[in-house]
């Protein structure tokens, strides 16, 4: 184990700042959509909700989406279309009426 060389970050100051406020604009773009519930988030929130999604039932979806919302809503790219879908599917159980006890 001793033969691992510890993990240097290379990154200047200005690149990791850049990936930092990216990381943090990710996440209060995703916690918005979730808040605010619209019918299509930003195009990265997609992208990140791209990886839950089902192959084809969420692509499918969203290329409908895509139909409706145009392509500056959701960008011609399969994460978008997938992200779309699952985006879909979360909004609609967000959007569902609730019991009154739970």
């Amino acid at each position: 184990m001793s033969d691992i060389e510890p993990y240097e970050n290379t990154l200047t100051i200005e690149q990791l700042r850049r990936e930092v406020r990216e990381c943090w604009d990710l996440q209060m773009d995703i916690a918005h959509a979730l808040r605010d519930v619209p019918e299509v988030p930003p195009p990265w929130v997609l992208m990140f909700l791209s990886r839950a999604a089902k192959w084809p039932e969420d692509n499918s979806l969203g290329k409908l989406m895509q139909r409706k919302h145009r392509l500056e809503a959701i960008p011609p790219k399969s994460e978008c279309e997938g992200g779309a879908g699952v985006w879909y599917r979360i909004r609609q159980g967000l959007l569902a009426e609730r019991p009154e006890q739970v």
